[in-house]
């Protein structure tokens, strides 16, 4: 069993300082659910911090985090929770939240009603493309590693998907 390092508490804090926005990204991008999406982000650090792995040299957090973050929205998607909310959502019955309010006031509620149209018009696998090259910055190469796809087909999905979108931004703004 590895030995967790003495000062972990704080590295723990520092390392979910920089990585919180790009897991909370990763999973709101699949799941939509922006609520839900924090209480996901909270698991996978708890997971992380469970991870006796974690903190040798050379391990690849960054990676790990993304990994485990598509997994668990992957997972709640699936999930009888999700679709319930999805149905409150989709009806009007979902009352604003902590979360909700905070993701509003970063950005414009025009604009975020519109990427939540935009994402909402993909399919699980686009929205998750189009999550790790964008939210996660990963690579044409580990967009296809992660999700067992040829490099090609990531490339072609992405040039399709930012292609539709980008005509639909137009449509909207005319």
């Amino acid at each position: 069993m590895t030995k967790k390092p003495y000062n972990l508490p704080q590295m723990f804090a520092e390392m979910q300082r920089r990585y919180q926005g790009l897991v909370y990204s990763v999973i709101y991008g699949i799941s939509l659910d922006a609520v839900e999406s924090w209480d996901l982000t909270q698991e996978v650090f708890v997971k992380a911090y469970e991870c006796s792995d974690f903190w040798k040299e050379g391990f690849q957090q960054k990676a790990w985090l993304v990994t485990v973050a598509r997994n668990e929205a992957l997972k709640y998607r699936r999930s009888l929770k999700s679709r319930l909310r999805y149905l409150a959502r989709f009806c009007g019955f979902e009352g604003a939240s902590d979360a909700s309010e905070l993701e509003h006031r970063l950005m414009l509620a025009e604009d975020v009603e519109r990427l939540r149209d935009l994402l909402s018009q993909l399919d699980d696998d686009e929205r998750q493309i189009i999550t790790l090259r964008f939210s996660a910055e990963m690579s044409y190469q580990q967009i296809a590693d992660e999700m067992q796809l040829k490099i090609g087909t990531v490339m072609s999905r992405l040039s399709r998907i930012k292609e539709r979108l980008g005509l639909e931004f137009e449509e909207n703004e005319v």
